[in-house]
């Protein structure tokens, strides 16, 4: 009983690492490289942007 217990354990922590290697070795190098997160006040309406290039109101792009 003792045996197969720490068999089934070895073989969960295997399992578990070999879908940890693979979950890092899937994952971009950075995902949220494309998005503009410098803030800006749109020159059309006066609105603070946030984060983008355009506005969310009337739809201007960033200068």
């Amino acid at each position: 009983m003792g045996t197969s217990l720490y068999l089934l354990i070895m073989i969960l922590f295997v399992f578990i690492g070999i879908v940890v290697f693979i979950a890092l070795a899937n994952r971009p190098e950075d995902a949220y490289l494309d998005i503009e997160t410098e803030s800006w006040e749109c020159p059309d309406c006066g609105f603070h942007v946030q984060a983008g290039d355009t506005c969310i109101y009337c739809q201007t792009k960033k200068i």
